[in-house]
């Protein structure tokens, strides 16, 4: 890169870095030619992130943006800002790796979530309940399996429960729902138990959980490999501070 592209590159990354909890590694490099740079016009900015957490204590093993052409506003460059004229397009992939997704359901902020949920038992008694040692895994292929021990508050008793879905793409591109849910044996009988997993595994893909400031994410695909999640989306981009 030249000194524009640079000094372009090194202000975004610091408007980047500014709304991440943490990140490993970020790359952010700028493609164009010296002429159009003078005129703010940039033929791509590629971003490339490794280990981010943007939100909820998730861990992405690797999160990359690819935008096409777009006009930057230079004037503002030397205050720290990159201002866009119009908003820009980029294809975005997340990838996400079990073992990530199992710590972000074991910290502070999703088990506050599964704390105190309330449920119906077949019986027909309100209950709260608690999720603790979650472990989240890929079963097989376009599946993921989530396990837990549950604790009915009020009865002092504790359940483990397991299952295994298939998340599928909701209508509006920022969220999954799980189908195909499959219950462990032991979990038949209150199905309800694993209600809070099924809702948190649910928010925990939701692609909000990933949009930086300015950014609007919308689902393409989602698909479940052997080690890992691999979501591809749409994003709109409004600026990269």
């Amino acid at each position: 890169m030249d000194a524009g592209e640079q000094a372009i590159s090194s202000v975004a990354e610091a408007g980047i870095r500014s709304q991440l909890d943490a990140v490993d590694e970020l790359d952010i490099e700028i493609r164009t030619d010296p002429m159009k740079l003078t005129q703010g016009q940039i033929d791509k900015v590629v971003i490339v992130g490794k280990g981010m957490v943007v939100q909820n204590d998730l861990r992405t093993e690797e999160m990359t943006l690819e935008t096409g052409p777009v006009d930057i506003a230079m004037m503002k460059i030397p205050l720290g800002k990159i201002e866009l004229d119009e908003p820009a397009q980029a294809e975005a992939k997340v990838v996400l790796k079990p073992e990530d997704l199992q710590a972000a359901f074991n910290s502070s902020f999703i088990k506050q979530k599964l704390r105190g949920q309330k449920i119906e038992l077949p019986s027909g008694n309100r209950v709260t309940t608690d999720a603790s040692n979650v472990v989240f895994t890929i079963p097989s292929p376009g599946r993921i399996a989530v396990a837990a021990d549950v604790m009915l508050i009020e009865k002092v008793e504790t359940y483990h429960v397991a299952f295994s879905a298939q998340p599928k793409l909701v209508a509006d591109g920022h969220k999954v729902t799980l189908e195909d849910i499959q219950y462990e044996e032991d979990a038949n009988d209150m199905p309800e138990l694993t209600q809070s997993l099924v809702e948190g595994t649910e928010d925990l893909l939701d692609l909000r959980n990933f949009e930086l400031d300015n950014m609007d994410l919308k689902f393409r695909a989602i698909e479940v490999q052997a080690d890992r999640i691999v979501i591809t989306a749409k994003a709109d981009i409004q600026s990269f501070n």
